[in-house]
């Protein structure tokens, strides 16, 4: 590749002052349909931005390392690139709603990815984490953020220096409200499920030496997003500060990041296929992952741990077996959760009468579990019918219990009478094997999701007799979840726990219940979006208390 090109375009825009200016780097040779980068400047103006940062396009295509793309480059005043206060002051909106269909519809471009400098890596976060769904990546060098997303815990080190910048856009006083909504960390906090189901890739990068005290903003938004399992590279430039020579290769990292995420590889990798076998082995040699029996009030109950800490106590959906949260025991022990997941009654070493089974009698066995292998009260995960048990577990035994998070939360408002018909085709022996992979397919999955992953683990004879546990008791007994704080995760196509339950108990709990929606995922969830239920999942664990 022989060089690039660098062009001036005006477009007209209702939402900030019109005509809007903005600079077109191009790639010699590139073809319709490439990607675009929406690429935002810092405080100091395009002037500057443009001529420094546009040798490491070039850099990153001679090299290979970067697709070709068009680079747009909008021209802002000092607006947070966010929507403020006054006339035509719309930024966030103008690059969502007309620069991007512009640039598409005038140039031809592809996927969309955003990134900054500075101010510009702050707008970067914000748009990006704000409008997942529309980016593959997000690129966010020496993001000009807080560490707190509360204007009243802003401190003074953190808003020093542009003191006057604020009124411009939150008014003078600042609108607190305004502040929030529009904080980097505060977006991604409201959207991380969101970001996770999109698989939106995230760079965030600072300079550990950061005279204007960046660094901590971005180190805060790091932790936070490593918290709640919000995948995303990070980096701490060593003796890096927010201008200087280190600025050119620290750009060009940023560029490669993005290249490597536009043309990720997702065929297996066997050397990764092979460390896990090994990781998995000595997780089970050192304890850190096991298989207990303890003693329950039928029967022994076969207990799957896995990792140590906090205890989350996981209860499957109907007919089903612990299996399927093994992936989340993993994810929640890497994490530094104690995971536990047991059997329920007639699937692998847990055992009990089937026939005259009773919700008390789940909740029991639960209780028991908590007993022999937690070190104090839990918070109980019950996913599908599972949600049925713990909220009941919570009724009966609520001093086991500090929480509930409910994974599809049925039980009040019934699915409509083609949803009940293919859920009984699944636990159908007669059904061919096609009939069956479509009733797994209508009742649990999400439309065009791959319901090949759920074709087995399903268990009649224990599906039977958790049906007629839950005839056996009036849901209004266990439906309040025994006055603990509720989460929902609640899938967006999920046509057995209709989304009316989950709006329910919004409703009827207020402060103490909350919910999330996640998107292109129904009732199976767990191995629809597995991103995103971690997210959510620990996004809860570790909420203010």
């Amino acid at each position: 590749m022989s060089g690039s090109v660098l062009s001036r375009h005006e477009m007209v825009s209702g939402l900030v002052p019109s005509p809007l200016t903005y600079d077109l780097l191009v790639p010699d040779g590139i073809e319709a349909g490439a990607p675009v980068l929406l690429w935002l400047h810092g405080g100091d103006g395009p002037d500057r931005f443009v001529p420094r940062t546009t040798p490491a396009f070039d850099q990153c295509w001679a090299e290979g390392s970067l697709p070709p793309m068009t680079v747009v480059m909008p021209h802002s005043t000092r607006s947070f690139w966010l929507d403020g206060i006054g006339e035509r002051s719309a930024w966030e909106s103008m690059l969502v709603e007309e620069l991007l269909p512009h640039v598409r519809a005038e140039h031809g471009c592809g996927v969309a990815a955003v990134g900054g400098i500075s101010m510009g890596g702050m707008g970067a976060l914000r748009v990006g984490f704000r409008h997942p769904e529309r980016f593959a990546a997000v690129l966010a060098i020496e993001p000009a953020i807080e560490v707190a997303a509360e204007w009243d815990d802003v401190s003074r080190r953190d808003r020093s220096y542009r003191l006057g910048a604020y009124a411009e856009v939150f008014g003078d006083p600042v609108d607190a409200a305004a502040f929030r909504h529009n904080h980097p960390r505060a977006v991604m906090e409201d959207r991380a499920v969101d970001i996770a189901t999109s698989g939106l890739a995230v760079y965030l990068e600072c300079g550990d030496e950061d005279l204007l005290d960046l660094h901590h903003g971005a180190e805060a938004l790091h932790r936070r997003m490593w918290d709640i399992g919000l995948r995303h590279e990070y980096r701490s430039v060593r003796g890096a500060n927010h201008v200087g020579r280190t600025l050119g290769p620290r750009t060009v990292d940023a560029l490669r990041f993005l290249g490597r995420s536009l043309e990720a590889d997702p065929t297996p990798d066997p050397e990764v296929a092979a460390i896990a076998t090994m990781a998995d082995s000595a997780h089970t040699a050192s304890g850190l992952r096991r298989t207990t029996t303890v003693a329950g009030p039928a029967g022994p109950i076969e207990v799957h741990e896995y990792g140590d800490g906090e205890p989350v106590l996981m209860l499957p959906s109907l007919g089903r077996g612990a299996v399927d949260f093994d992936d989340l025991a993993r994810r929640l022990a890497r994490a530094g959760y104690h995971a536990i997941h047991p059997e329920p009654r007639g699937i692998g070493g847990s055992t009990g009468d089937l026939t005259a089974l009773s919700m008390a009698d789940l909740a029991a066995d639960a209780a028991a579990v908590i007993h022999t292998v937690a070190r104090g009260p839990v918070t109980i995960v019950g996913h599908a019918f599972g949600n049925r048990v713990a909220r009941m577990t919570a009724t009966e035994y609520p001093h086991l219990i500090d929480s509930v998070v409910l994974l599809c939360c049925g039980g009040l408002v019934r699915p409509s009478a083609e949803a009940e018909q293919a859920l009984q085709k699944v636990f159908d022996a007669q059904a061919s094997d096609e009939e069956h992979l479509a009733a797994v397919a209508f009742a649990f999955f999400a439309p065009g999701n791959d319901a090949s992953v759920w074709s087995d683990g399903w268990h009649g004879a224990v599906a039977a007799g958790q049906g007629r546990a839950t005839a056996q008791q009036p849901v209004e007994h266990w439906w309040a979840a025994g006055g603990k704080d509720l989460f929902v995760v609640q899938p967006e196509d999920d046509v057995m726990a209709v989304p009316e339950n989950a709006e329910r108990i919004c409703e009827e709990f207020g402060e103490r219940a909350s919910m999330v929606l996640v998107k292109n995922a129904g009732h199976a969830l767990l191995p629809e979006q597995p991103d995103a239920v971690e997210v959510a999942v620990r996004s809860w664990l570790t909420r203010p208390r």
